[in-house]
């Protein structure tokens, strides 16, 4: 079941993007997690620019929750899941797709 999740906030790099959220984990902790999603992946994941960089982040992040059960690492990057699952990416991208509707 993916985590429920809060984007505090969102900022613009170089390179991409940087999103501080909070993983509400299913025991009612709270963790911080440091979201980046370059330009790259996000044109992968929505090539149409038709999903705002934060409905490409929860996508990563719902995605992200599956692969970690017991929580996520405090640091993430959106290509940090396809090295963990070879449908990480598929999975995100259809959850992207789904938002675009």
């Amino acid at each position: 079941m993916p985590g429920t999740f809060e984007i505090i906030s969102e900022r613009e790099e170089p390179t991409g993007w940087r999103f501080d959220v909070q993983d509400i984990r299913s025991d009612g902790s709270l963790a911080g997690v440091a979201l980046t999603l370059s330009w790259a992946d996000y044109d992968y994941f929505c090539p149409d620019g038709s999903v705002a960089p934060e409905g490409v982040a929860r996508a990563v992040l719902e995605v992200a929750s599956s692969l970690w059960p017991q929580g996520m690492p405090a640091r993430l990057d959106a290509s940090t899941p396809r090295r963990l699952a070879a449908d990480a990416d598929q999975r995100i991208t259809e959850r992207v797709d789904m938002r675009s509707m």
